[in-house]
């Protein structure tokens, strides 16, 4: 059933939807889901703008699936493709990009906002890099947030682990607007609309910055980092601190 797909692929006449529906795990992308992203985002959606949304209001999305890459090294190669083949087709397209994100977003989460054009969110957003926690540093993440910010926040961020609401990603420009939570469904629905019918302009926003900061640039310093990645899992206390982290989720990610 539709209902059933981690990933909700919506076309309509002005725009493509592009729903996280996995929402027991708290949107946690798994190498499939990305490449499930990734696809949409180079489909022929003939420059329409794509809205990146969660089917749940509680959560944006909770980062790469833990579980999934804790499951050894094929897996783990398996995310690390999946999430830059991912960042490459986001950055890549042409389409505007809109994300709605209400919640935690973690870790890819916060990649998928920083490669966002227009970010709508509601005042209950925060925004965390927590991959510290588990003694590694998460240098995609970096990568990705440095298109969106200064190097040194980007690392102060992924350093330190803290959490960053709403109001201070809108006074560093990682987020466009922030709304109500409590009205978040109406209202973000209305501003969506707004910008739908504002397409064009929209679309030269796009180009403006896709000249000003090629894609192709954030996809070879991804390439230069991402072999990191292996290193950071390969520390036997980080696998230990995994492990004990998903015991206490029975497993889950």
């Amino acid at each position: 059933m539709m209902s059933e797909l981690p990933i909700l692929v919506e076309t309509a006449a002005d725009r493509c939807t592009l729903t996280l529906n996995r929402p027991t795990k708290a949107n946690a992308l798994t190498a499939d889901m990305m490449l499930m992203l990734s696809e949409a985002a180079s489909r022929g959606v003939q420059d329409k703008p794509l809205i990146l949304r969660s089917a749940s209001s509680k959560v944006f999305c909770a980062g790469a699936d833990i579980g999934e890459f804790a499951a050894g090294p094929e897996r783990l190669d398996a995310q690390e493709h999946g999430l830059l083949e991912m960042i490459g087709r986001l950055a890549e397209t042409a389409a505007p990009i809109v994300a709605v994100a209400s919640g935690r977003a973690s870790g890819a989460g916060a990649i998928l906002l920083s490669l966002a054009d227009i970010v709508i969110a509601a005042d209950d957003l925060v925004v965390v890099c927590p991959e510290i926690q588990f003694g590694m540093y998460p240098v995609i993440v970096e990568a990705a947030l440095q298109s969106r910010m200064s190097s040194a926040l980007a690392a102060s961020l992924c350093h330190s682990g803290r959490a960053m609401d709403a109001y201070e990603a809108r006074q560093i420009g990682l987020v466009t607007e922030v709304l109500a939570a409590a009205d978040f469904e109406r209202a973000s629905e209305e501003r969506v609309d707004f910008f739908m019918a504002r397409a064009v302009a929209l679309g030269i926003a796009r180009r403006s910055r896709m000249r000003t900061q090629p894609p192709h640039l954030l996809i070879e310093r991804l390439k230069v980092v991402a072999p990191l990645m292996g290193e950071n899992y390969a520390d036997q206390g980080v696998r230990k601190r995994i492990a004990s982290y998903l015991a206490r989720l029975g497993g889950g990610s």
